[in-house]
């Protein structure tokens, strides 16, 4: 069972407040009419909604699953942040504002940023229902 309380007492904690800043960051990022950039910004959903799949699964796997299936749920997290810094850095190629990855944190900090990209799918849908 998850306990939100809990999870927001870690050091590796995102709260959903954090997150739409960091979003709303990179949503101003996406104003630019860069077409590679918003290629780029697609990848990285499109790599969220892969991992953060998995990660929901994962919960429902039988421990062996969880080891057959181990070493994928770590290629999907890899990918997602391979994208996620590589929007970054064209973002800052193009002297768009990135400051929104420190906010962030460390990509050593794993959690947080597989934490991330749910969070992302979570605005990003938001976002789409409130603009429609």
């Amino acid at each position: 069972m998850f306990d939100h309380k809990a999870y927001l007492q870690k050091n590796d904690s995102m709260t959903f407040d954090e997150a739409v800043e960091i979003y709303n960051s990179i949503f101003k990022i996406l104003e630019c009419n860069d077409e590679y950039l918003h290629e780029l910004w697609k990848e990285v959903i499109d790599s969220a909604l892969v991992y953060s799949n998995m990660r929901v699964s994962w919960n429902y796997f039988s421990r062996e699953e969880k080891h057959e299936k181990d070493n994928l749920r770590t290629s999907y997290h890899n990918t997602f942040m391979i994208n996620l810094k590589a929007f970054h850095k064209l973002s800052e190629q193009l002297k768009l504002d990135g400051n929104w990855i420190k906010k962030l944190g460390s990509s050593e900090n794993r959690k947080r940023w597989g934490d991330f990209a749910g969070y992302i799918l979570c605005i990003a849908d938001s976002k789409i229902k409130l603009d429609n």
